[in-house]
């Protein structure tokens, strides 16, 4: 088996992390915010590995990873998402 470098499997981290969004409450804003959310997501890996693959990564894999990291934590869901649904509706209950 090929060993993977550590600086790609870092970079693959990242991918999954940015790819990793919470499902939406089940309402139209929510799931119209929801898509708006996870198409900008899959824009900011798909720069990431065009860079990589274009031999753009001149700072290296590692700060391609922090990169993306970064433009992911610069961009949280501003959406209401079905955990946040299911507890306002169980803290209704009591």
């Amino acid at each position: 088996m090929t060993a993977i470098p550590e600086s790609l499997r870092d970079l693959l981290a990242a991918i999954s992390e940015a790819l990793e969004v919470p499902a939406p409450a089940l309402d139209r804003d929510a799931e119209a915010a929801y898509r708006w959310h996870v198409e900008d997501r899959i824009m900011l890996v798909q720069s990431a590995i065009k860079d990589v693959r274009a031999g753009e990564a001149t700072l290296g894999l590692d700060w391609e990873a922090n990169y993306l990291r970064d433009r992911v934590a610069e961009r949280p869901a501003r959406y209401r998402t079905r955990d946040q649904a299911i507890a306002e509706r169980e803290g209704g209950r009591s």
